[in-house]
């Protein structure tokens, strides 16, 4: 598996991508994975928590990573 070089953070000039999948454009990363659900139940419920899970998962079907609900 050949290594990419690209920035490891924002202001870094160099940094090492390893992957046995890496695709520009609309491909994806890697396989897509099964869906993730909303969190729901548990004895404390925090709904800004869940909130922002719900937005984590939404991006990631938005971006094709994983299988949209």
């Amino acid at each position: 598996m050949a290594a990419i070089k690209a920035p490891a953070r924002v202001g870094d000039q160099s940094g090492d991508i390893r992957a046995t999948t890496f695709r520009v454009g609309t491909g994806t990363l890697a396989a897509r994975q099964s869906a993730i659900t909303s969190p729901t139940g548990g004895g404390t419920v925090d709904s800004q928590a869940r909130t922002a899970i719900d937005s984590i998962i939404t991006a990631l079907e938005a971006f094709g990573l994983v299988t949209p609900n």
